[in-house]
């Protein structure tokens, strides 16, 4: 029930690591055995029942070398996750693209060094960004990702605001019915990003 990622990104040198995909399970833990630097290594269990086909062959790449991936190519929104977060923006994008809506998800991967090249390229595409993050909105992770953005991509540029969808600002309960209230969902991510879009039309005429 913790979600600490945010926390050891914090710390120069610590490399963090979070897989969504049953290949960077397998590839992002043998580059962090590998690591001469510490490494957190962040998996999650809603995640272990997931089951792919993936390439024999292993490639001994660099954590640092590792960096955000674009998953599924879109050119309405920008959808960015990690880990869980990424298999529900996955999911979201299924449902966005019945409804019209072309969404682009990026999967960070590696949170620390965090390389900004990937999102940003997509944003500048897309000129909307959702960010959906597994831990809470104070000092967490997503803020990290629209920080870069606002720095870097003019927000006169952006059809609108960056959004993110985190935690709420509580202890995780252990009452199935809290649980369904308080942890994200594909539904919230195809709300939101409705929203968001909802004058999408009118400003790019």
């Amino acid at each position: 029930s913790q979600s600490l990622h945010s926390w050891f990104s914090h710390i120069p040198g610590l490399r963090v690591v979070m897989p969504y995909s049953v290949q960077d399970a397998r590839d992002l833990l043998i580059s962090s055995v590998l690591s001469k630097d510490p490494v957190i290594y962040i998996d999650d269990r809603w995640l272990y029942e997931n089951e792919e086909e993936i390439e024999q062959s292993i490639t001994e790449k660099k954590i640092t070398e590792i960096g955000p991936t674009v998953l599924i190519e879109g050119s309405d929104i920008t959808i960015v996750g990690s880990s869980f977060s990424t298999y529900l923006a996955v999911q979201a994008a299924t449902d966005l693209n019945e409804l019209g809506i072309s969404s682009e998800v990026i999967d960070i991967r590696v949170l620390n060094p965090y390389d900004p090249s990937t999102v940003l390229d997509s944003v500048s595409k897309t000129k909307n960004m959702l960010v959906v993050d597994g831990s809470w909105k104070n000092s967490g992770f997503a803020a990290e990702i629209l920080a870069n953005v606002y720095e870097r991509i003019d927000p006169g540029l952006l059809n609108s605001k960056p959004q993110r969808i985190t935690l709420p600002e509580a202890p995780a309960p252990a009452s199935r019915k809290l649980e369904q209230i308080y942890y994200p969902t594909k539904e919230n991510i195809v709300k939101i990003a409705q929203l968001m879009l909802v004058n999408r039309h009118s400003k790019e005429i």
